[in-house]
């Protein structure tokens, strides 16, 4: 085992600042009161506000041995899909596809590169380009108009479906977004403290970090706030780290601004210490304390930093047990606590990493178990020795007298034993170092656990009765919740046992293979005992896939539907992604409609620029490409366009039935042509117009159209909008008999309060599906009742619930709903006796 000190991942190109909460920063004024504008994407200016993000195309120069570059993308994919699932943001990140070069003009994203880096840098990652100070609904901010992640050249000893790697391409995406470093072991503190993992990327730190950026349904209102100020001997201690510490493994921070106030926000309910600390030395690779580049003044100078201080919990103590332990309370703000801290030259200890030895390999951080055999941890870190005194923070374990040691097999190591009260929960636990007058805390520095890492035993190759291929796998410590990646792809689930899961196997290429991970719930994954050689499936194909598009040319300004032919790879409908590789354009919508076939929605913006692009289908963890295969165009006034999707006007859903009326807008000249001129088709069949006024049309879908994509057209004279596709719905839930104990239900036997009510109901679902019955309810006079039963029957569905007893007498409405479909109301008498 060897220790890793791994440089600062910020892109040092960049000339931003973080404060508070680690953002990249500016400040207009120099003197108090500081207001920080954040660097961050103007969502506002991206459609679907996400944020596309490219992979250049020529990759790696070198792999290592059964890896690959589409495994690398996956893995790419999955990172950023970390950060567009995190609560309570509304950032989304989307692969846009692969590129070669980057416009100068280009419109904001992401751009992951591979060039030599310095020894000891595993990658980098910032914003890169930069607009001017703008306004916005938040307040001012600084438009991120480019961002940039620097991946290594070689790849030869780093295997891309490592944890190491994952967390790094987290925390890289991170910095891309607009985040800089944290101090509480999220996946934003450096890879030395870090202490999130590949089952749990992400700390509630980076959360709240993120929302702060782009809010949508906020953390922050649901959380609580403590605030104050921090100085050193009466002086203002700028970038002075805060962090709120609760007993259930919880760390939430931010750092001081130049006079010294601070703010955490966001905080769960609950009891918490407090403790302020001056941001680490820098280290090798790192050109500020913590790899944290300091804020900017409006004339763009570096606002100095206070990093010679003594850590301290509030409100003065040395340790967490003097500490004062303040209560949080959602949508409320603790105040005035506040820090006066004495000055101290260098910290005794800090920069403390943790390893656990569940097999035989280092897992970091540690993670425990009563069920393991090694219930120890072994430590490394600045000014670490045997002198220290190490506790952990709260009831759940201990660290017993004479547990702290040299590590027998390396004693530039330390050995931590460690003692567990019975009634320790699982989760993360904190431990402090004392030594020298001055304290080091290292938030989440273990994980308990109740149980040992999943472990992989057998993989199953095979078919199902649709010749789909699956994986049956098997195993050691799977949960109900145990998650399965084939490289950087979840898996689809198909069956699971106590010791087995079946999952939908993904498609390969030609002498691919794709690492078979398991991820438990707890934060640990099969790779805590196999990394050093994971299972994997080999390639199902013996080629590498071939594609081609048509159309294979579009003017800026329109959307349209194009459709993509894929040779060499049976298309999975859950694994299937597009991506056209070029700013402006927007795959919005595809479907999977053969073995080799998708279409999709694409819109094109009005400022994309003239280009020939790449594009990309993703099939599992294939990845077919086709350079210069797509062009955009000039932008072209005469040519019409469908805006947006086609919609069911009444519930707004992308999604019509056969017989069931659409709305859709056009734009273009098309817009103004004469209502009676216009003609539509869906699927090549004639639909019957209901009305068109200033490009919004109303139209009837064709009553033979099959469920699934539909080519939309529309004509008017001599004008044509580009074609769209629109999903056509299975046709809507039709009740076609109400009986009480085989009786009809009608005027002259109406139904009463608490009998039970059996409704035959057609297409309901596909006939001989079965239906769950919390998957259906009945509404009857605005009553909404719940299915005791659902049984397929001659090709219907019967549908029983008991006619709730509050109901008044009358002739009703009622309707059956399943999945998001209603039928139409038919009328249901009720008497009461």
């Amino acid at each position: 085992m060897k220790q890793a000190v791994l440089a600062a991942a910020i892109f040092l190109g960049a000339t931003s600042a973080a404060s508070g909460y680690y953002h990249f920063v500016h400040y207009r004024t120099r003197t108090a009161p500081f207001q920080a504008i954040y660097e961050k994407f103007n969502l506002a200016a991206l459609p679907g506000q996400t944020v596309p993000f490219f992979v250049a195309e020529q990759g790696p120069q070198q792999m290592g041995a059964g890896d690959s570059f589409a495994s690398l993308v996956s893995q790419i994919r999955l990172a950023a899909r970390t950060w567009s699932e995190a609560e309570g943001s509304s950032l989304r990140l989307t692969f846009a596809g692969l590129r070669t070069v980057v416009p100068a003009q280009a419109s904001p994203s992401i751009e992951v590169v591979f060039q030599e880096l310095p020894p000891g840098v595993l990658a980098l990652g910032g914003p890169s380009v930069r607009g001017s100070i703008a306004e916005g609904p938040d307040g001012p901010f600084v438009p991120i108009e480019r961002a940039t992640v620097v991946l290594p050249a070689d790849f030869s000893q780093q295997a891309t479906w490592s944890e190491s790697f994952f967390l790094t391409l987290t925390h890289e995406f991170g910095h891309a977004v607009g985040l800089q470093h944290s101090l509480t072991s999220s996946v934003m503190s450096t890879s030395i403290t870090r202490a999130t993992t590949k089952s749990k990327p992400l700390a509630l730190d980076d959360v709240i970090g993120l929302d702060i950026l782009y809010p949508s349904r906020s953390l922050q209102a649901a959380g609580g706030t403590i605030q104050g100020r921090i100085t050193v001997e009466g002086t203002s201690a700028n970038m002075a780290s805060v962090v709120a510490l609760s007993l259930d493994g919880t760390a939430v921070s931010a750092l001081a601004h130049p006079d010294g106030a601070y703010q955490i926000r966001g905080i769960p309910g609950g009891s918490y210490y407090v403790y302020a600390h001056p941001l680490p030395p820098a280290i090798v690779g790192e050109a500020y304390n913590a790899g944290i580049t300091p804020p900017l003044d409006p004339d763009g100078r570096y606002l100095p930093v206070s990093t010679s201080f003594e850590t301290v919990f509030y409100p003065g103590a040395k340790d967490a047990v003097s500490a004062q332990a303040m209560v949080v309370s959602p949508g409320l703000a603790v105040e005035g606590v506040n820090f006066d801290v004495k000055r101290r030259q260098t910290p005794a200890v800090f920069g403390v990493q943790t390893f656990s030895f569940p097999g035989q390999v280092a897992v970091k951080p540690a993670h425990l178990s009563p069920e393991a055999a090694r219930s120890f941890i072994v430590a490394a870190g600045y000014g670490l020795t045997d002198k220290v005194a190490v506790n952990v923070l709260g009831g759940s374990a201990i660290v017993p007298p004479g547990g702290v040691k040299p590590y027998p097999v390396d004693p530039r190591y330390l050995q931590i034993d460690t003692q567990f009260n019975l009634g320790s929960g699982e989760g993360a636990r904190h431990l402090t170092f004392a030594a020298d007058g001055d304290v080091y805390v290292l938030p989440s520095a273990f994980r308990l656990t109740r149980r040992l890492a999943p472990q992989v035993v057998t993989l199953l190759p095979g078919s199902d009765a649709e010749g789909n291929r699956i994986v049956s796998i098997t195993g050691t410590g799977f949960t109900p919740e145990t998650r399965i990646l084939f490289d950087g792809v979840p898996a689809e689930v198909i069956t699971r046992t106590t010791d087995s899961i079946t999952v939908l196997g993904p498609s390969t290429a030609l002498n691919q293979r794709a690492v078979v991970v398991a991820l438990n719930a707890d934060g640990q994954s099969s790779l805590f005992l196999q990394s050093n050689a994971p299972p994997a499936v080999d390639s199902d194909s013996g080629d590498f896939g071939s594609l081609a598009i048509s159309p294979a040319q579009l003017p800026a300004g329109v959307e349209a539907a194009v459709e993509i032919e894929v040779n060499g790879t049976s298309l999975q409908p859950e694994y299937a992604a597009l991506a056209l590789g070029a700013s402006g354009i927007t795959v919005r919508d595809l479907w999977v409609t053969g073995r080799g076939r998708m279409t999709a929605n694409v819109v094109v913006s009005p400022l994309a620029l003239a280009t020939n692009s790449t594009v990309s289908v993703i099939n599992g963890v294939r990845l077919i490409s086709l350079p210069g295969a797509f062009q955009v165009g000039v932008a072209n006034p005469r040519q019409s366009s469908v805006i947006g999707r086609v919609t069911d006007p009444v519930s707004g859903r992308a999604g019509v039935p056969p017989g069931g009326t659409a709305l859709l807008i056009v734009a273009g000249p098309l817009a103004s042509a004469a209502a009676n001129s216009i003609r539509v088709t869906v699927d090549g069949e004639l639909a019957v117009v209901s009305s068109y006024s200033s490009g919004q049309l109303l139209f009837r879908v064709p009553a033979g159209v099959e469920p699934g994509p539909a080519i939309v057209r529309v004509t008017g004279g001599s004008d044509a909008a580009l074609p769209i596709a629109m999903q056509i719905d299975p046709p809507l839930p039709v009740i076609t008999l109400a009986q009480v104990s085989g009786t009809k239900v009608d005027a002259s036997r109406p139904a009463q309060p608490g009998e039970l009510i059996a409704l035959t109901v057609a297409n309901l679902a596909d006939p001989g599906v079965e239906v769950s019955p919390s998957a259906v309810s009945i509404t009857v006079g605005g009553v909404v009742h719940s299915a005791v039963a659902v049984t397929p029957v001659n090709g219907n569905h019967i549908v029983q619930f008991l006619l709730d007893r509050g109901i008044s007498a009358g002739a009703h409405a009622m309707t059956v709903a399943a999945n998001d479909r209603t039928s139409e109301p038919i009328p249901f008498p009720v008497r009461r006796n």
